[in-house]
């Protein structure tokens, strides 16, 4: 699967930062090493400090704002993780996009939902996948004690704000794959999907690259060179605070990848948002997909957790 990029670029890559325990110290340096090498990424963002056992600064430290304001004016993108980590009521919801937009002129148009938040958007199993992916999922979560609550589409929660998403939330992040073009693990992504249109507009999939381990071992260069042999679309889920920097350092081998890619290779990289954009221009379907491919793909999301959990343990 490949699709039209702008002038003479052979693939895509960009990079979705997960907030979670991210601070100043701890993320900066990366970005420093993106902004040098010409690459633009999307950062979420939490409004409110953690109410639960995650850790990470928010806006209302004023060292970590005025960070994400020159983020801004560098040309990186600024995404919702929701407004914080632990347990928001609609009131403090709706405040807390509000207040985003004060901050940063306008309300983010990205989102992924974190962990085990209440007010996650369809992100309970049988709300998320199809029959009978969802039952297994469901299983898997119940043995490991982690069914998530996820009432932020549900009109009688106390966390819902799935009209709000509906009218400025244009992407969702769902599914996440080992493979690093994720383009060819879901082609007709960004879409709709049946029965989360209510409360939700376009889904996107992801590369997996949660740690530092895990995003040098996606971004091998025999694997970027893949990716650009085909044409492809990487947007990497990631989270910039899982050991890229360490004692003010960065990692070597995540430092020579990124040079790697950026300087020797002819690829496009911008936001999330933009690279969405343009994939939903070039792409002639938006319909949302049928069952059959759902279920291929979720089979394959399946596949590729099981041996993230074989081999990273997690």
């Amino acid at each position: 699967m490949s699709i039209t990029l702008p002038g003479d670029k052979t693939f895509a890559f960009t990079v979705f930062d997960d907030t979670d325990n991210a601070t100043v110290e701890n993320i900066a340096p990366v970005y420093d090493l993106l902004s040098n090498l010409g690459m633009r990424t999307t950062k979420s963002v939490w409004v409110y400090p953690p109410r639960d056992n995650f850790r990470g600064q928010c806006v209302e430290d004023d060292e970590y704002l005025d960070f994400l304001l020159e983020l801004q004016d560098e040309g990186f993108e600024l995404a919702s993780h929701s407004v914080g980590s632990g347990s928001f009521a609609r009131e403090e919801i709706l405040a807390g996009f509000e207040h985003f937009r004060e901050l940063f002129g306008r309300y983010p148009r990205i989102h992924a939902n974190h962990a085990r938040n209440p007010d996650n958007l369809y992100w309970r199993p049988h709300d998320r996948f199809t029959f009978p992916i969802s039952v297994l999922v469901r299983g898997a979560q119940y043995l490991k004690r982690a069914v998530p609550q996820a009432g932020g589409h549900l009109e009688n929660s106390p966390h819902f704000w799935g009209d709000w998403a509906k009218e400025h939330i244009d992407y969702i992040r769902g599914l996440t794959f080992n493979s690093v073009n994720t383009l060819a693990c879901d082609p007709r992504m960004p879409y709709l999907l049946s029965g989360r249109e209510k409360y939700s507009n376009f889904w996107f999939s992801s590369s997996d690259g949660h740690t530092v381990e895990e995003f040098n071992a996606l971004t091998r260069p025999e694997n970027i060179d893949r990716l650009e042999q085909e044409g492809g679309v990487c947007i990497v889920y990631t989270h910039f605070a899982s050991g890229f920097t360490e004692n003010g350092a960065l990692d070597k081998q995540f430092v020579s990848q990124m040079e790697d890619l950026v300087r020797r290779r002819r690829g496009w990289f911008v936001p999330v948002g933009q690279l969405l954009d343009h994939i939903r221009t070039d792409n002639e379907d938006d319909s949302p997909p049928s069952t059959f491919y759902r279920l291929r793909v979720e089979l394959r999301w399946l596949i590729d957790r099981l041996v993230k959990q074989w081999k990273w343990g997690r």
